[in-house]
């Protein structure tokens, strides 16, 4: 067993002392100081655990996994480990890899309409609870398509809080009275002089016609996303573009697009029907959010063009929304009722559905969004949905080409030179995935990037 608990309590009395030391003598440019040696982290071997790959049917038994320097080394039966060495018995249980949401919204811990009177540091404190609670249910990279997200992102990588990795896509892109339009019905515009609040300088970009939308693009890229969202139709959250408008012109869709790829990276839009649907995959776009109310014959052209669906079954949106006896007459109503349609047909074509969960807006929703498992099993079975929420996802982080920040290896896999992103689990979720909604009782052990973060074995 490794002992995992490792003071930071030296450390920081160093840390403090040359701080003091430095503004005791004028700053810490008048003096000449050797940099401080962090030790190397020791190689570990995960012993005794069946593998699954993330790719694979089944899992094989038997394995020692060795990691060094927060990657995967070698995968054997009886690993010949390095000396110096730290060891983990994982005592026959199940090691997958590390669970991916493919659509997030971490930085938007509140609705629009309390966003904009929040203190910004209370917002930033909720989505660094946020990314807390998914790296402790095991979900260690969240693509989050929509929201300020970048500044999280960067404290994460740098260690200063705890959570998963994340791809950010900086603000939204919206048309007027598109699904990113979330002004009060008289608030003046604020491209035509009208005050600018938090919430439209970092949340969301108006813009309207080629040159606004390249403008735009290139603020969100500037601002650290790894991709870009555009908003293609009407929105639930939205209160003045119904679900069924089209929105975004093919020219300013492709505007966007061309200045992505100009960056070496993508689009991804956000659209329920055949009509944005379609108009999106003219302009070039290769990611499709949502799309429950597209038809067969729209499918069969994402599939055709090798273009990617990232879809989700709102299952919490139906929880919360219990009680309501008619939601024909709502745009969540709408869009729900296009679910099973959806997902039947992308399962019978062969589309793989990225897993994600779409949760925004309050606590209460990150907290549910862990239920996506179970929702699914409607339409796919275990080993597919552990599929979709790895390595599927994997695929679909690697449109970011040069802007991936996590270039040393793969992720969503298990297999030599791949990222040691792991789960150990009690009980077997290729074949129940309900396991892993109990992350507290069945995830023995969470580590990302080569480092631990629970250890019960």
């Amino acid at each position: 067993m490794m002992n995992t608990n490792r003071s930071p309590s030296l450390i920081l009395t160093v840390v403090s002392l040359l701080g003091w030391t430095g503004a005791a003598m004028g700053g810490a440019h008048d003096v000449q100081r050797p940099p401080v040696k962090i030790a190397k982290p020791v190689p570990l071997v995960i012993q005794n655990v069946q593998v699954w790959d993330g790719t694979a049917d089944k899992a094989v038994a038997g394995l020692d996994v060795l990691i060094e320097d927060g990657l995967i080394i070698s995968i054997s039966s009886g690993q010949a480990a390095p000396e110096n060495a730290e060891f983990i018995d994982g005592g026959g249980r199940v090691l997958i890899p590390g669970i991916i949401d493919a659509h997030s919204h971490i930085a938007i811990p509140l609705g629009p309409k309390v966003l904009r009177q929040e203190d910004p540091s209370y917002v930033a404190a909720l989505s660094v609870r946020a990314a807390r609670m998914y790296l402790m249910r095991g979900w260690t990279t969240l693509r989050d398509i929509g929201g300020p997200s970048q500044g999280l992102a960067k404290a994460i990588d740098q260690g200063v809080v705890d959570g998963p990795r994340i791809y950010p896509s900086a603000a939204f892109i919206s048309q007027t009275s598109g699904h990113g339009d979330h002004r009060g019905l008289t608030d003046p515009h604020p491209n035509v002089g009208g005050p600018v609040n938090q919430f439209e300088q970092r949340y969301t970009l108006l813009a309207d016609g080629p040159a606004e939308v390249r403008r735009a693009t290139r603020e969100s890229l500037r601002q650290g996303a790894t991709q870009i969202k555009v908003m293609a139709g009407g929105g639930i959250s939205s209160d003045y573009d119904p679900i069924d408008t089209t929105q975004y012109s093919i020219e300013e869709l492709r505007a966007a697009v061309e200045s992505a790829e100009d960056w070496n990276t993508y689009v991804a839009v956000h659209a329920y029907t055949d009509a944005a649907v379609n108009r999106s995959l003219d302009a070039g776009v290769k990611v499709i959010e949502h799309g429950h109310l597209v038809s067969e014959k729209t499918l069969k052209r994402i599939k055709s063009e090798g273009a990617f669906l990232s879809s989700q079954s709102f299952g919490f949106v139906r929880i919360f929304m219990k009680g309501n006896e008619d939601l024909s007459n709502t745009k969540a109503g709408q869009v729900m009722a296009g679910t099973d349609s959806l997902m039947n047909n992308a399962k019978k074509l062969g589309i793989p559905v990225a897993f994600g969960t779409d949760a925004v807006g309050s606590m209460r929703a990150y907290e549910a969004g862990i239920k996506e498992f179970g929702y699914r099993l409607r339409w796919f079975d275990s080993l597919e949905i552990l599929k979709q929420a790895t390595s599927h996802n994997a695929k679909l982080l690697m449109l970011t080409g040069p802007r991936n920040p996590y270039q040393k290896g793969p992720l969503g896999v298990i297999k030599p030179g791949a990222y040691a992103d792991l789960l150990i689990v009690d009980g077997d979720p290729l074949t129940d995935i309900k396991v892993l909604e109990e992350p507290a009782k069945n995830i023995q052990l969470i580590m990302k990037d080569g480092r631990i973060y629970k250890n019960n074995l």
